[in-house]
């Protein structure tokens, strides 16, 4: 970036904006390198591991220990088996609900991230090290913040504020 950094001067109008921004300069290497040396998404990353960790899963308990929709999982459960890593079956127990776990080829995809993640870890302590030793704490605590008080009740009551000082 330049000392021209237009997002910089914004100051917190423009969060959202440069938290993207960090994010695709960060996601965007890590994207290509899983590309580059498996043939995998990065983006199917959260759920191989949590596959790798709990085995069969139902869809909707992986939508919610990621903290994404139903429709996301779906989504990339679908992009995964067609890769042959994931299969999903239908629960005995109540057959409208699916449950999901690795492909043997998934398994091994999986093992196989987890060697590349290596590389991923030290690059990115490395960069918080530098830059932002305390920046995971801090990401908990607006993750923790924002389970408490979402960010719409957060602009609601800002609107509500900004209302009575007006006044």
């Amino acid at each position: 970036m330049t000392n021209d950094d237009f997002l910089k001067e914004l100051g917190v109008t423009a969060l959202g904006t440069r938290l993207r921004r960090l994010l695709e300069r960060l996601n965007g290497p890590v994207t290509q390198l899983y590309r580059d040396e498996l043939g995998f998404e990065q983006r199917w990353f959260a759920l191989l591991q949590l596959l790798g960790a709990r085995g069969e899963v139902r869809m909707g308990e992986a939508a919610s220990a990621l903290g994404v929709s139903h429709v996301a999982i779906v989504h990339a459960v679908t992009e995964m088996t067609r890769k042959g890593l994931v299969e999903k079956r239908a629960d005995k127990a109540d057959r409208r609900v699916s449950l999901i776990a690795l492909s043997d080829g998934g398994r091994d995809v999986l093992a196989r991230v987890r060697a590349l993640s290596g590389r991923v870890d030290e690059a990115a302590l490395g960069l918080l090290a530098e830059a932002a030793p305390d920046f995971m704490t801090s990401l908990n605590r607006l993750d923790e913040a924002l389970e408490t008080t979402g960010f719409a009740e957060r602009l609601e009551a800002a609107r509500e504020t900004m209302k009575d000082d007006a006044r």
